[in-house]
């Protein structure tokens, strides 16, 4: 790939400072979320996470890599081979990081020099990965460039928004709702590297102090500027997160964007990014690394009978559990609700599924990516109809322009023809 211009490279660098000052002065807090952020903030003094640190060091280095331009240097194959030895270090020192983990906690006491050994060795892995983020960051940055103008989703020939990205290790985000009834309220951004128990020991907390439903929670991607994308080691994973965060980044554009902090454009707006995220990653796979695109689904096969059906399946017992959850909220019944919810995760937990916790604050914060069947209820009324209009949608870029000004469940219902109630 040959240099780009230097007016285009600074005009690229200068739309992307842009759209990180849009989306400080669109983001205003309503009175009541303010005040219960305040109160967080000085509940979980020491815990927060520090963007305008994180976000001074990332832009210094998508500046100073603007200017140098290494991937320029590189053909596409070395690229690729770049990429595969940036996350190869990676899986190796999540896996130094996970033998470590278990030494220290083995029932008998660990071996120093073991200990010592295997610290070492996570941090030669993670020192080599983090020498060739940067390189892969910009690598990435152009491949998913050349895929969005294949989609028709570029101006002059460059992205609009352009492709910023910074894979790091990921905030914790605690999310919170009310107890009598599912909604998100607020949300607060924690350090990377909290534990369970802490994450438990900070939702008591806020819980017994607030009167709410929280819960902490992991994130893969954050549509920050530069995209904050999770370490994952997996070609597939990683590619469908960066597109999703694209996507966000692209519906910031129009009301879908604006909007967000609405309920209905918020679930809208996540499930558009979770569909675009996954068609972007497929044909990002099949065009620079083919031999990760996962098998095509296997022939259509008659619906097993009734009998033959799993026993139990997560999506189907997520979303009758939150029927059922809002029918006792509904009826004032929260203390019921929360027993019920507990006694489910532990049916959750008993058939494999690690749930941590299951409130009202999980089905407010998962209830909103819609693009699959599950926590958003069985009654939901914007997933299906979101992948109604993809499925009618002749390209990626008529849905996305479709997609743009549709806020609310009445819009969908226009968009299909529907009677609007």
């Amino acid at each position: 790939m040959g240099h780009a211009p230097t007016r285009v490279r600074w005009l690229r660098t200068g739309l992307g400072l842009g759209l990180v000052a849009l989306l400080a002065l669109s983001l205003p807090a309503s009175e009541p979320s303010r005040s219960m952020e305040t109160r967080l903030g000085l509940l979980l003094q020491g815990e927060s996470f520090h963007f305008p640190e994180w976000a001074l060091q990332a832009w210094a280095e998508k500046i100073l890599l603007a200017v140098a331009q290494p991937q320029a240097f590189l053909d596409d194959e070395t690229q690729r081979r770049t990429v595969r030895r940036y996350l190869r270090r990676l899986a190796e020192a999540r896996e130094a990081a996970a033998t470590l983990e278990r030494e220290m906690s083995a029932p008998n006491p660990p071996d120093p020099g073991a200990i010592a050994a295997l610290r070492r060795q996570w941090e030669e892995a993670y020192g080599q990965a983090q020498a060739l983020r940067p390189l892969a960051e910009v690598i990435f940055s152009e491949q998913l460039g050349l895929i969005l103008a294949q989609e028709g989703l570029t101006l002059l020939g460059q992205p609009i928004p352009p492709v910023h990205i910074r894979l790091t290790a990921m905030p914790n985000l605690m999310v919170l709702s009310p107890r009598e009834r599912i909604a998100l309220i607020t949300s607060f951004a924690l350090r990377a590297d909290l534990t369970a128990d802490e994450m438990d020991r900070l939702e008591r907390q806020v819980d017994g102090r607030l009167n709410v439903s929280s819960l902490v929670v992991p994130l893969g991607g954050l549509a920050f500027y530069p995209a904050m994308i999770m370490e994952a080691t997996g070609l597939l994973e990683l590619t469908e997160i960066i597109a999703h965060e694209w996507t966000h980044h692209w519906l910031f554009m129009g009301p879908l964007g604006w909007f967000y902090n609405r309920p209905e454009a918020r679930t809208i707006n996540e499930t558009v990014a979770d569909l675009a995220g996954k068609a972007l990653g497929c044909a990002w796979l099949a065009r620079f690394y083919p031999e990760d695109l996962p098998p095509p689904p296997a022939d259509a096969v008659p619906a097993p009978a009734p009998s033959d059906r799993p026993a139990f399946d997560f999506g189907r017992e997520l979303a009758k559990t939150r029927t059922e959850v809002e029918r006792l909220l509904a009826r004032g019944e929260v203390r019921q609700a929360e027993l019920y919810m507990e006694a489910r995760r532990r049916v959750f937990v008993a058939h494999g599924y690690a749930l941590r916790k299951l409130n009202q604050a999980f089905f407010a914060f998962y209830g909103a990516y819609a693009a699959e069947e599950g926590a958003a209820g069985v009654e939901d009324p914007i997933g299906p109809r979101v992948r109604r209009l993809w499925a009618q949608s002749p390209s990626l870029r008529a849905f996305l322009f479709r997609m743009l000004f549709i806020t609310d469940l009445a819009g969908l219902r226009r968009a299909l023809g529907e009677p609007v109630q």
